[in-house]
């Protein structure tokens, strides 16, 4: 029989910055919900519901055109979006008017 310490240690890949540890689905949900409790959890038991299914854009998805190109819409990076968002979050206020960079 395999003690606990030794079984997780196989379990664990220490070789890189961040640990990968194998759980089950109930496990990974559990540990969740405690660490929910935190003022400032690393995950939530909804943020684990969400990552059992996939999120990547499958085959039949792009060609029944149910993706963001099928639908008329053209993607844009946060640096092109946020200013519009973080205007009223300027040193002296929302009423400081932008300044030309120089």
């Amino acid at each position: 029989m395999i003690k606990a310490g030794k079984f997780l240690a196989s379990q664990i890949n220490f070789d890189c910055k961040r640990c990968i540890i194998s759980m089950p689905w109930w496990a990974a949900k559990f540990n969740a919900r405690i660490i929910g409790l935190l003022p400032n959890p690393l995950i939530t038991a909804d943020q684990v519901t969400f990552l059992k299914s996939d999120n990547v854009v499958s085959d039949a998805a792009t060609s029944e055109a149910r993706t963001l190109q099928g639908m008329g819409l053209t993607p844009q990076g946060a640096d092109a979006i946020l200013p519009a968002y973080l205007w009223r979050y300027r040193v002296a206020g929302q009423y400081t008017k932008m300044r030309e960079a120089h």
